[in-house]
């Protein structure tokens, strides 16, 4: 419950602190290099090349300076999700380091648009509520979450976390979602390295309303080190957007996939289970932004926890019920994100994943999903309305961003199968517009250096809008096709023995291919 905050507690500083988190310097020096203030650099023929000269940023909400108050056991990896109604509920989730967990709370307000930034600084809270705390899964540090319920659906928030005994964030803001027209953000396969960050740059540049990453988001591989790079790196962005993410193959190497639910928030499974409905860290789950309703699934990366039986069960109910939503009117669009890629043209895995064309594209064609948007091969390939790898208007548009900057792969040699309508070799991310009834896509990118195998290591970071496309939403007729009885389990997993071997050996390979 949010409770009213008794103003004469834990006031915000009124003097000017200087601690900064080295992390946020260091993308902010980034941000420089990837708009071309680093200079020129040299090819891989050893010529000087000169980046051509980005535009400048677009302002975007960055931590109120000066509102960091140090301790002994500071907040990190601050970042924000959705675990209930997408206009009135924020969840923030945060790290602290040590052998035991600070009582922790998350502090906020409602504020004007006109606030200026003392007001904002120096002002008294005016909720707070303490944070559950839970052991990070492999290392010693601790993971809290607390959600801010009932806000203010038309103003900003503005909150901090942590304690008086540990420390207490910076400020952060999060803009309101708005209710008509709204964007958001996709893109999968990230990691740490510079490619990675200059995709952060670039986005953290690009308004959008909501994130969608599509899994192998640190690329730790089991060292739970690199997950704390990881978010102290994307936290100046995280914890002003709101972020909704899903589970890749890399995240298995984490524990099974128990790092992901440990360090992430988000809503429950839509059917209860015996698995624990209300987990936070579901790792399959749905929810609404207006008039969008978005399925997230783990595609079968983290098999071994003994779920998918249960999510697709998940799957069938949820957007069988969307499905009859869409038909009365009450949303337009219908979108699953996932890690794995059904469909691709990335050298030495095309010309399709198979386990995901048994496993999911017919429940995705008889329930009418309008866009599968995934990452897992690193290139950007977006397919014609599509079904069994061919063109079809029933089907469902396929957006692979594996992008993120993990690294750049190349196109399969034979080129482009029927399906596919653009695809670019680099780092980047799709910015999709909606509005009522559309769905404006467009893909910004940035080349490699050149396409050999070192070239491919590096970029100038000079994004622009490569690809452009637009969704509308399905006619009433489709819709009523559409809109068709949930099956059961005798249908679902009559053939599950069968699907799980093949979907176990795909996981293996995908690793081995990642070296």
């Amino acid at each position: 419950m949010s409770l009213p905050r008794d103003p004469t507690s834990r006031p915000l500083p009124l003097r000017p602190l200087t601690r900064r988190r080295f992390v946020a310097a260091s993308l902010a020096g980034l941000a420089l290099t990837a708009c071309g203030g680093g200079g020129s650099s040299r090819s891989t023929d050893g010529s000087l090349i000169t980046p051509e000269p980005v535009p400048e940023p677009t302002p975007q909400p960055e931590p109120i300076p000066d509102t960091e108050v140090p301790g002994p056991m500071m907040p990190r990896g601050l970042h924000s999700s959705l675990v209930g109604d997408s206009h009135s509920s924020r969840t923030i989730t945060w790290f602290t380091d040590g052998e035991d967990a600070p009582l922790s709370w998350l502090e906020f307000s409602s504020f004007d648009d006109d606030a200026d930034e003392f007001a904002i600084q120096n002002d008294p809270f005016e909720f707070s509520v303490e944070a559950s705390s839970s052991q990070t899964t492999g290392i010693e540090s601790f993971t809290h979450r607390a959600s801010a319920d009932g806000i203010d659906p038309d103003r900003p928030l503005c909150y901090r976390v942590g304690s008086d005994e540990g420390g207490w964030s910076a400020v952060y803001v999060i803009k309101p979602s708005p209710k008509e027209e709204w964007s958001f953000i996709h893109f999968g396969d990230h990691g740490t390295g510079e490619l990675a960050q200059l995709v952060t740059a670039e986005v953290m540049r690009t308004p959008s309303d909501l994130l969608m990453l599509a899994g192998d988001l640190s690329y730790a591989n089991g060292d739970q080190q690199i997950w704390d790079v990881w978010f102290d790196q994307v936290q100046p962005l995280l914890a002003s957007r709101i972020t909704m993410v899903a589970p890749g193959n890399h995240e298995q190497k984490d524990f099974g996939g128990d790092t992901f639910k440990n360090r992430f928030s988000h809503p429950p499974k839509p059917l209860t289970s015996s698995f624990g409905a209300n987990d936070p860290g579901s790792t399959f789950y749905s929810f609404d932004y207006n008039r969008v309703h978005f399925l997230v699934t783990t595609a079968g990366a983290l098999i071994g926890d003994g779920t998918l039986p249960e999510e697709l069960l998940n799957i069938e109910v949820d957007l069988a019920n969307a499905a009859f939503r869409r038909l009365r009117g009450e949303i337009d669009f219908i979108i699953v994100m996932q890690h794995f890629t059904i469909w691709t043209d990335q050298l030495d895995r095309s010309p399709a994943n198979f386990t995901l064309v048994a496993l999911e594209e017919n429940i995705f064609l008889r329930y009418g999903v309008d866009l599968v948007i995934v990452g897992h091969d690193h290139i950007y390939q977006r397919s014609a309305p599509m079904f069994l790898g061919l063109p079809n208007p029933l089907g469902y548009v396929q957006m692979m961003v594996g992008t993120g900057g993990a690294s750049i792969r190349l196109l399969d040699d034979d080129g482009t199968q029927i399906w596919s309508e653009s695809s670019f070799v680099g780092i980047g991310f799709a910015h999709y517009k909606v509005s009522k009834g559309k769905i404006k896509i467009d893909y910004i990118g940035a080349p490699p250096l050149d396409m050999s195998d070192a070239g491919r290591e590096y970029s100038e970071g000079v994004f622009e809008v490569l690809d452009s496309a637009e969704i509308s939403a399905k006619s009433l007729l489709a819709c009523s096709q559409c809109a068709m009885p949930a099956r059961g389990p005798d249908v679902l997993l009559k053939n599950f023995e069968a699907i799980a071997a093949h979907t176990h050996d795909r996981n293996r390979r995908a690793l081995r291919h990642c070296g």
